[in-house]
């Protein structure tokens, strides 16, 4: 896995919770998450608690078009909640906490894990908790800060 590239697709966020998140031509990329996002922050206000292993959320775009054969084309970039969508490592599955995630020149991520769904989503569509589970995407938090666009490349560097 640490020869393959991947691309971002959207960068996406919202001042306010639930779902979709929007889509943005870069996001910052700060101490606590994608600034201006409102779940990024020293508390997480979605847990309303320290909740500092899950700043930012990764998805694939694998996922989401895998969820759009089966479900109609109803899920896009940020609908899942996600801040980063990526190309070209699969649904995610097999990604774990040993992994460090590099996007462009200067962001770093440390993986912490795989994102679980949440009900929110059914209001995309009622079957698509059972569809996404193993494939809901990371977790991520902060290593090295800086601004992150659609295009940028992306790599995993096993820790």
């Amino acid at each position: 896995m640490n020869n393959i590239i991947g691309k971002v697709i959207s960068v996406n966020s919202s001042k306010k919770g639930g779902i979709p998140k929007i889509s943005q031509d870069s996001v910052e990329i700060y101490e606590y998450g994608v600034r201006d996002d409102y779940h990024s922050g020293k508390t997480n206000f979605h847990a309303k608690k320290n909740n500092l292993d899950r700043q930012i959320t990764i998805v694939a775009q694998e996922t989401i078009d895998f969820l759009n054969k089966n479900i109609g084309n109803k899920v896009h970039p940020g609908s899942l909640g996600e801040n980063i969508l990526i190309h070209g490592f699969g649904d995610l599955s097999d990604i774990n906490d040993e992994y460090i995630m590099e996007i462009g020149s200067d962001v770093k991520l440390k993986i912490n894990g795989q994102n679980q769904p949440c009900a929110t989503l059914n209001s995309i569509d009622d079957r698509i908790l059972k569809l996404i589970v193993g494939k809901r995407g990371l977790l991520a938090t902060v290593n090295v800060t800086g601004i992150i666009k659609n295009d940028d490349e992306v790599r995993l560097r096993k820790i």
